[in-house]
């Protein structure tokens, strides 16, 4: 969906009313403050959900500034649809120049270049995929920097391709790009690269660091909970499972699992509940039929497997919680 319209007060006195009326709109639950001296309509604010609504108070940022910000780490992670987890609560931006804080009125600069490896979408100037990448690789948890390794590693699929990206001087701003960190955007990234980035960076922790993520990513990965649940596996000390193992049904139907493990024939899936409400994952069933059927392809695959166990979010959010799950179901820590 597009975006709401925004309002400043320049808008208003343009039209002759008076400024004030902003404050009055507002008291009264017609407008919304989306960022100091920036308004929107609370009817279609309320229409968007959080990561779209992110991209809004970034676009009431943008509006507000002098120079076009330069948007990086979760901020742009959001436009290339990388595996970010839940909705950051900061605005992340490039800066050439450090002045004052570092972090000020929900702002968040990083020090870097303003025309070096920058692209477009839409309104929006932000740094490419791999720069992006591996900014993130450098500041978030081993199995957060997973996910996000993993997901730009994906060749996107062309049913999910949402947003366009050109060189920073082409113009397309009139293009309204989607927000979410579900579907990869963008051309995927290749190992080789990530490694040359890696070890360009200019000290031996951050290589280090950053060598160990991308040698353990793998795009088979199919969503951000299955890359933290693998990363997650590795640190506990759990064996290595193979992703995405082929099944056959009894229909002649394909399956693929999300984690298979050779040794004691078992099945591991990560049960992401939002799978059975998002509009393209079900076929066009209703949640109570998409639930039956995935249950009789569980079914199908236990027949022909040893163990099959699933964990959710909470679950695997809990280490004492994850472990125990995995030693029941057969697996050992090494």
């Amino acid at each position: 969906m597009s975006m709401p319209r925004l309002i400043l007060p320049s808008d208003f006195e343009k039209s002759g009313r008076d400024r004030r009326q902003l404050v009055a709109l507002c008291n009264s639950g017609e407008l919304t403050r989306v960022r100091r001296g920036v308004y929107a309509k609370t009817a279609a604010v309320r229409e968007l959900s959080p990561l779209q609504n992110y991209g809004l108070h970034v676009l009431a940022f943008q509006a507000l500034t002098s120079r076009q910000p330069v948007l990086c780490h979760a901020s742009a992670a959001l436009l290339w649809g990388l595996w970010i987890v839940g909705t950051p609560q900061r605005l992340h931006v490039m800066t050439d120049v450090m002045l004052g804080g570092r972090n000020e009125n929900g702002v968040i600069r990083h020090r870097g270049s303003m025309t070096d490896g920058l692209q477009r979408c839409g309104p929006f100037l932000l740094t490419d995929k791999l720069t992006t990448v591996v900014q993130l690789i450098l500041a978030l948890d081993f199995p957060y920097a997973v996910a996000i390794c993993d997901s730009s590693l994906r060749a996107p699929e062309k049913k999910h391709l949402f947003n366009d990206f050109t060189p920073p001087t082409m113009d397309s701003a009139q293009f309204d790009p989607l927000w979410q960190s579900t579907y990869p955007q963008g051309q995927a990234l290749r190992r080789e690269d990530l490694m040359v980035a890696a070890d360009n960076l200019p000290n031996a922790t951050a290589r280090k660091r950053a060598l160990s993520v991308i040698s353990f990513a793998n795009p088979l990965s199919g969503s951000a909970g299955e890359s933290i649940s693998r990363a997650k596996m590795h640190l506990f000390g759990f064996p290595a499972p193979v992703l995405q193992k082929h099944f056959t049904l009894r229909d002649g139907s394909d399956a693929f699992t999300d984690f298979w493990f050779e040794k004691i024939k078992l099945v591991g899936e990560f049960d992401g509940k939002g799978k059975y409400l998002r509009d393209d994952w079900g076929g066009g069933l209703s949640i109570q039929d998409r639930v039956m059927k995935e249950k009789q392809r569980e079914n199908q695959i236990r027949a022909q497997v040893s163990g099959f166990v699933r964990w959710e979010w909470k679950e695997m959010m809990n280490r004492e919680r994850f472990i125990s799950l995995l030693r029941e179901a057969g697996l050992r820590q090494q």
